[in-house]
């Protein structure tokens, strides 16, 4: 194990874990000088519980970030087989991603103990090349994903309960958001605690919607949420990671009111500002008490609605909190500002009770006029419709939002 790398091994079958009882994978990996593997394939099949998914190869994955301090190598000598001890179900993302934290130990051994999944932070993380992975922030690790080169660095935060994963899909008009801004610029997105993976990625590389949500990457934290901590966490991921700044700050919904908070909270560290149907304190003021209530209700008690995976807590949120906040904080900096806006609304379920149907139909007919009214208080704001699209304009059109960012790039 000194000197030079060391040959792959050859393969070896992993033992099924007990908290995924039909996962079986074989790994192969290469040490480095110090012992350490520095890069690892898996095949991976999964049955039953795991939908659609299919027979996979992951190539190079680089684990100097991620997987380095988690994997012990067996010995050359030693024929035993490897047993995955420990797989965060939700990193597992069903494509089995690069941020896989698992422990290898020997099968049969219980004396060993599973590692924690690795954290980084600084110059070593997220700061150079690709990384998907857990950083530091304060004791908790929050999921960061960080793809391309190229000044400023694009933030991308997403909507309410969508994890970061929502950036890399495309309904049309690909590439994505995210892959496609990484041709150009850095860019990075991070899941929130309490957000959830709702895509899949099939072996073809094609990203759709996933069968059934998948929890965040995060920790959790205790819900509901001051919008200002959020801010803050962002702020301190970024840090604690070593992000270079100053940023273009690109939020979906809820996403997009965060980053308006944020570029408000930090305004020395935003240079740029693109908000994807994002709902604004104005639109409060075009309701009725009694429909703006029933409006907010949801994101404060997320159950009642959303179907999450079992046993994860949702994020939930007070937007009366975030709106007051957004309204006592500080001007926006002078910065270029897009709001790009929905082109049409998504159908109501038959399902919605007649006096909350009610309610979200006048939130829609509002809705064009509070985005507006918001662009015109912000000196020099741009205001974009995407034709044909309805609240995910960022899935829909990606090529759409890509063009604003670019632009507002460009003003900077």
């Amino acid at each position: 194990m000194r000197g030079a790398p060391e040959p792959a091994f050859a393969a070896q079958e992993v033992c099924p874990t007990t908290l995924l009882p039909t996962f079986k994978s074989t790994v192969e990996f290469t040490l480095d000088a110090s012992g350490r593997a520095v890069d690892v394939t898996f095949d991976y099949l999964a049955g039953e519980g795991f939908g659609t998914l299919q027979r996979t190869r992951l190539t190079r994955i680089q684990l100097t970030h991620v997987l380095a301090h988690n994997v012990r190598s067996p010995s050359r000598d030693d024929d035993s087989e490897v047993q995955m001890t420990r797989i965060r179900t939700s990193t597992m993302a069903v494509l089995l991603s690069a941020s896989l934290a698992a422990a290898l130990v020997s099968c049969g051994d219980d004396s060993q103990t599973p590692a924690a999944p690795a954290a980084t932070s600084g110059a070593s993380g997220a700061m150079d090349g690709d990384f998907s992975g857990l950083v530091d922030v304060g004791g908790r690790k929050l999921y960061l994903e960080c793809r391309g080169t190229g000044s400023p660095t694009v933030i991308l935060q997403s909507g309410f309960a969508n994890a970061s994963d929502i950036w890399s899909m495309a309904e049309t008009h690909p590439p994505a958001v995210q892959p496609g801004l990484a041709e150009t610029n850095r860019v990075c997105s991070y899941d929130r605690p309490g957000s959830m993976i709702v895509t899949t990625t099939g072996t073809d590389g094609t990203v759709a919607v996933a069968a059934e949500p998948l929890p965040g990457r995060s920790d959790p934290v205790p819900m509901p949420r001051d919008p200002a901590d959020v801010v803050a966490e962002l702020h301190d991921l970024l840090a604690a990671a070593e992000v270079p700044g100053p940023y273009v700050l690109v939020g979906h919904s809820l996403g997009g009111s965060l980053n308006v908070l944020y570029a408000r909270t930090y305004p020395d560290q935003v240079i740029a500002l693109v908000t994807v149907d994002s709902p604004m304190p104005v639109a409060r003021t075009l309701l009725s008490p009694q429909q703006w209530e029933m409006i907010i209700d949801e994101q404060r008690h997320p159950a009642s609605y959303l179907q999450g995976p079992p046993d994860y807590e949702l994020e939930a949120y007070d937007f009366d909190v975030l709106f007051d906040e957004i309204e006592a904080a500080p001007p926006l900096p002078a910065v270029p500002f897009t709001v790009i806006v929905r082109g049409g609304n998504d159908p109501i379920s038959e399902d919605v009770p007649a006096s909350k149907a009610e309610a979200v139909e006048a939130y829609n007919r509002i809705w064009p006029q509070a985005e507006a009214d918001f662009a015109a208080g912000v000196p020099g704001a741009e205001l974009i419709t995407v034709p044909d699209t309805t609240h995910y304009v960022h899935v829909q059109r990606p090529d759409a939002v890509i063009e604003a960012i670019h632009e507002a790039i460009a003003g900077a």
